[in-house]
């Protein structure tokens, strides 16, 4: 199977922020992927919300490892997808890849598929993976990403991509 991404936008914050949105997006692709590269100000998780949508619509499941120690969750009636449901550290970076699929469909719920990779100075590296459900039939249009506490710092950056699965 090849992909081939398209760049649609990207965002180096130049002042620290606690949120980066992407809006408008158009509907032309079969997925999004949205890739971050970024450290923040507190230990914090990194989430996402599609078309502000705050309620308890999103569903996960997640699993851990770093150096010998391995875990593994999920949560169902949630606010906010979760890319990292372990905390980052204060300054460490932070690269997280999220692939929304079928996101302008308006038949089925929305899946997002989430990867992070850190290089944690309290856990040595860790990786998760996610897999999460939007219980919602709308097109996405618009995505927010933001810290559960503190800010991102500044040089964080977001690229929204759009993907033709073939």
């Amino acid at each position: 199977m090849t992909t081939a991404w398209v760049p649609l936008a990207t965002t180096t914050l130049s002042a620290t922020d606690s949120a980066v949105d992407f809006s408008s997006i158009p509907a032309t692709y079969r997925d999004l992927v949205l890739v971050v590269d970024a450290t923040t100000s507190t230990n914090a998780v990194v989430a996402l919300r599609l078309n502000s949508d705050s309620g308890g619509n999103y569903y996960f499941v997640q699993m851990r490892g770093y150096s010998s120690t391995a875990a593994s969750g999920s949560a169902s009636g949630v606010a906010q997808i979760w890319i990292s449901d372990s905390a980052s550290v204060a300054g460490d970076p932070i690269m997280l890849k999220a692939q929304i699929m079928d996101y302008s469909a308006t038949d089925k719920h929305k899946t997002v598929l989430g990867r992070a990779d850190y290089s944690n100075s309290n856990n040595g590296s860790l990786v998760e993976a996610t897999v999460n459900r939007w219980a919602s039939t709308s097109a996405v249009n618009a995505i927010s990403i933001f810290t559960s506490s503190g800010s991102f710092q500044v040089g964080s950056t977001f690229s929204l991509w759009g993907s033709n699965r073939l």
